[in-house]
C-alpha cells in the first residue's frame, strides 16, 4: 500500500510539472486587440504584453499567413490586412468586406477564408495568388451570420452558423454536408471561435453569453467523414473567464483563448485554466511560430 501511495504521489507531481511546462513552453501568442485597436504579442511566461502595430481601427480575428505574417480583419473598415512582424510592414490585402468575423488559412496556404457575421452573412475566399476575394458561401436563407471556421486533420471544413449551429461544408462546392445544433437560437449568443485540436481529435468552439451554456468551451469529436455524430458534443464551463472569443490549439493539449478582458490557456487533459493574463481587449489569437513545441500525434480522448 505504501509503494502504491508513493507511486500516486510521484505521478501527481509529474503530471503537475508536465502541465506547468506545457503552459510555459508555448510562451507567446499574437493578439488582435479590439479595444486597443492594435496587434499585440503576449508572453505567457513573463506576462509581458507588447504592441506590434497600431491599426487605427478595431480588429476582430487574426491568424498566421503563409510565411508567418499576422493576417487580421477590421470589420467596420471592410479591410483584410497582413502585418509582417519581421519587417514592420503592413499590407492591405483586400477591401469592401464589411462585417467580417473570423479568418482561416486553408490547407496549402494559398487561400484564406473570411467569414461574415453581417451585411450579408457570407464566407469569402481570398487568393494569395490572384490577390482577389470571391464569395465562397453566399447568403443563404435561415443563416443569420457566420463566425468561426476551421479545417480538421482529414480536410473537412466547418463553420459556426447563426451562432447556434456548426455546419460541415464541402470545401470545393460550398454545399452543406451536415449540421450539428449546439443550442436553441438565442440572438447573438452562442458559438463564436472555432479550432481543430489534434490532441483530442476534436473541434473546439468558444461560446458566449448563452442562456443555455454560458461562457465556456464546446468539444465536438470528429472522424474521417466529419462529425462523429450530429448530437455528440460536450460543454465545459469557464466560470468568470470572460467573453471567450478567438481560440487556437497547439496540438499538445492546450487551447489559447482571447477572452476580451484576459487571454488564457486551457489545458484539455486536466480541464483547467493554467494561465489567465489581463489583456483588456483580446479578441483573435494566433500562435507565434517557434515559441511552442512540435505538435504531437493525435490521441483519441
Amino acid at each position: 500500500m505504501g509503494n502504491f501511495r508513493s507511486f500516486v504521489i510521484v505521478l501527481a507531481v509529474c503530471v503537475a510539472a508536465s502541465l506547468s511546462a506545457s503552459a510555459q513552453e508555448l510562451a507567446q501568442i499574437y493578439i488582435s486587440n479590439e479595444w486597443a485597436e492594435s496587434l499585440q504579442q503576449l508572453n505567457f511566461s513573463t506576462g509581458e504584453l507588447t504592441t506590434l502595430y497600431d491599426i487605427g481601427g478595431q480588429p476582430d480575428d487574426c491568424t498566421l499567413g503563409p510565411n508567418g505574417q499576422i493576417i487580421y480583419d477590421v470589420p467596420n473598415a471592410g479591410t483584410i490586412d497582413m502585418f509582417d512582424p519581421s519587417t514592420g510592414v503592413n499590407t492591405v490585402l483586400t477591401t469592401g468586406i464589411f462585417g467580417s468575423r473570423d479568418l482561416t488559412l486553408e490547407p496549402g496556404g494559398q487561400t484564406l477564408l473570411i467569414s461574415k457575421v453581417s451585411g450579408p452573412a457570407e464566407i469569402y475566399r481570398y487568393s494569395f495568388v490572384t490577390n482577389t476575394a470571391t464569395v465562397f458561401f453566399p447568403k443563404t436563407k435561415g443563416i443569420t451570420g457566420f463566425s468561426g471556421t476551421a479545417y480538421d486533420a482529414y480536410g473537412n471544413l466547418y463553420a459556426i452558423a447563426s451562432f447556434n449551429t456548426v455546419i460541415q461544408i464541402n470545401p470545393a462546392t460550398g454545399a452543406i454536408i451536415n449540421t450539428l445544433t449546439l443550442q436553441p437560437h438565442n440572438g447573438g449568443a452562442g458559438g463564436d471561435g472555432l479550432t481543430y485540436d489534434s490532441y483530442s481529435n476534436s473541434l473546439w468552439a468558444t461560446t458566449v453569453g448563452s442562456s443555455v451554456n454560458g461562457w465556456g468551451l464546446v468539444q465536438i469529436p470528429v472522424q474521417q467523414s466529419g462529425f462523429v455524430s450530429t448530437t455528440d458534443f460536450s460543454f465545459y464551463p469557464l466560470g468568470k473567464a470572460g467573453a471567450v472569443d478567438g481560440v487556437k490549439s497547439d496540438g499538445n493539449g492546450n487551447l489559447y483563448i482571447g477572452a476580451i478582458h484576459t487571454a488564457l490557456v486551457y489545458n484539455i487533459p486536466s480541464g483547467i485554466v493554467t494561465k489567465n493574463i489581463v489583456t483588456k481587449g483580446a479578441d483573435g489569437v494566433a500562435l507565434v511560430p517557434g515559441t511552442y513545441p512540435a505538435t504531437k500525434p493525435s490521441t483519441a480522448h
